[in-house]
């Protein structure tokens, strides 16, 4: 009886060391097919800005961006998206970036932190939304990369020079320098150095807050583009534009947490880096495709007013100190405004 006993127990421990051993050669296979498995873990990024849905610069820009790196990485990188200031009014998403309420945000209106990208915003900067957003494209990724985005913990997806911004107004017309001095005008970025040239009264405000300001008559004209007339309902208030003139432009910029971007695979940031190219290319050659198509269709409702070769000269001379007087600035405050010019003039002369 003893001898059957002991057997049974033998046998009995030797079945558990047994079962021990394959439930930690399985735990042992479970982790290494979980750890290839999490190599190509589903990557969700959040995505934030103030455009509303129906601009151009939300379908064909971010949309577009977030559509080709979703191709390019099989799925593996989806997003959420947080348009028209759901998350921030349109100066916060900087901060918002950094702070990682978002991943990636619409960068363009922290011009107290990320001045010199403003360069493509001054008058007469570029002719053609698809010729100046391969200049700043190109200076975005040469020079401002590290003299300015890196410093305040971002880096930028990709950077889009817009068509130039025409002054509409409500109530009268401006078809000379002279109608445009004693006028308040809505600007964004460089335009209020231009304005201030031309002895206007610029009032720097986010595109969201035009409408508002021009119905209730707290500014005689906006600086807008026709390609965001729509979108902000400029249409139903404006009565007058210029078609032609060269006040300046805007630049859309979307950055990345650098820490977030760090932590991304090789293949994700690739991805990024081409999605960020094409958009470049996509979004402006789209922009200056649809600009006579908006011409023509809001001259049903606005009186457009198209500069002759002499008053266009004459308006670009009047307009050309802005950029010294921003350069300047920026030098007094530490920024290096001078070489960004200089800088942006040539890839300007080698892209020409």
């Amino acid at each position: 009886m003893k001898k059957s006993l002991i057997a049974f127990l033998s046998l009995t421990v030797l079945m558990m060391i047994a079962a021990c051993g394959n439930s930690s050669t399985e735990s042992v296979a479970n982790e290494n097919e979980n750890s290839s498995e999490n190599t190509e873990e589903k990557i969700l990024l959040k995505v934030g800005d103030s455009f509303p849905t129906t601009n151009d610069l939300s379908s064909e820009g971010i949309v577009f961006f977030m559509d080709k790196v979703e191709e390019l990485t099989d799925g593996q990188v989806e997003f959420e998206y947080y348009p028209a200031e759901q998350v921030g009014k349109a100066d916060s998403y900087l901060d918002l970036t950094l702070a990682k309420s978002i991943d990636i945000g619409y960068t363009s209106y922290s011009t107290d932190r990320l001045p010199l990208s403003e360069v493509a915003t001054l008058p007469g900067a570029y002719n053609t939304a698809e010729e100046g957003s391969k200049i700043i494209w190109n200076l975005v990724q040469d020079f401002l990369m590290e003299e300015e985005y890196l410093k305040n913990g971002v880096r930028p997806l990709y950077a889009v020079a817009i068509p130039q911004y025409q002054l509409a107004t409500a109530k009268s017309p401006i078809t000379s320098l002279e109608d445009i001095k004693g006028k308040k005008v809505r600007v964004t970025g460089t335009m209020e150095l231009a304005f201030d040239e031309l002895g206007a009264s610029p009032v720097f405000m986010p595109a969201t807050e035009a409408y508002t300001a021009m119905e209730r008559g707290t500014v005689d004209g906006l600086v807008f583009p026709f390609t965001s007339f729509k979108p902000y309902q400029i249409e139903s208030l404006a009565k007058y534009s210029t078609k032609n003139a060269n006040f300046g432009s805007f630049t859309v910029i979307y950055s990345i947490n650098e820490e977030v971007y760090n932590d991304l695979p090789e293949n994700v940031k690739e991805a990024m880096q081409k999605a960020g190219d094409e958009v470049v290319e996509h979004l402006s050659t789209f922009l200056d495709k649809k600009i006579d198509e908006l011409i023509e269709e809001f001259s049903s409702d606005i009186e457009m007013y198209e500069l002759s070769e002499e008053e266009v000269k004459e308006w670009d001379m009047a307009l050309e100190p802005a950029w010294d007087a921003w350069a300047e600035d920026l030098d007094n405050r530490g920024f290096k405004g001078t070489e960004t010019v200089e800088r942006f003039r040539e890839l300007r002369d080698e892209l020409n």
